[in-house]
């Protein structure tokens, strides 16, 4: 099926081109997000694509050093909600975090078919990147995804250049996912 491949072609590589990426394109990312499902219809996602040159340095300044390579990106974008914002039901089922991952994978998808890469990261400080956003204390900044075109892979690191090249890897099938019951095997090591 040509979405599989499109999901195979997503990969969190690094090496990016610090050419700057039309708005169209972004804004057609964000749309594809939008469209994303969630629980009662909620939407309970915000999404802000940074590229104002100040605005983007003040994000980059949150950015671990782990993630150099993102300091080349020509536009981040943050991904943001709240568990208020969505359907919290009984046994700690607070649907905002899968509603927001799945809207962060419809953009992502999007960013594929654009020729973009398209890379989540963790490694930020949080209260920095929301200060530089405007963010509410209240709200949760849970990813920021990295955007640019395809570029020159010679300022990686030598760990980060050879996952550029490296196969994708992925647990085997069985070890995380089963038919019609729980099987013990699904348990992570």
């Amino acid at each position: 099926m040509p979405l599989l491949k499109q999901i195979e072609a997503r990969r969190a590589f690094r090496a990016l081109d610090a050419a700057p990426i039309r708005k169209e394109v972004l804004s057609r990312l964000t749309e594809a997000a939008h469209l994303a499902p969630s629980c009662s219809n909620n939407q309970p996602w915000r999404i802000i694509t940074v590229t104002d040159p100040a605005r983007l340095e003040a994000l980059k300044a949150a950015l671990t050093s782990g993630n150099y390579w993102a300091k080349k990106a020509p536009a981040i974008a943050a991904f943001v909600t709240s568990p208020d914002w969505d359907a919290r039901l009984d046994g700690g089922r607070d649907y905002a975090l899968f509603d927001l991952g799945m809207a962060a994978m419809a953009f992502q998808l999007q960013a594929v078919e654009e020729g973009l890469i398209s890379h989540p990261i963790a490694g930020f400080n949080q209260a920095t990147a929301k200060q530089a956003l405007g963010i509410p204390e209240t709200a949760i900044l849970e990813t920021l995804i990295i955007l640019g075109f395809p570029g020159d892979p010679s300022g990686l690191s030598e760990k980060h250049l050879a996952s550029e090249k490296s196969a994708r890897v992925r647990k085997p099938l069985d070890d995380v996912a089963a038919f019609d019951a729980w099987n013990d095997r699904l348990i992570p090591l």
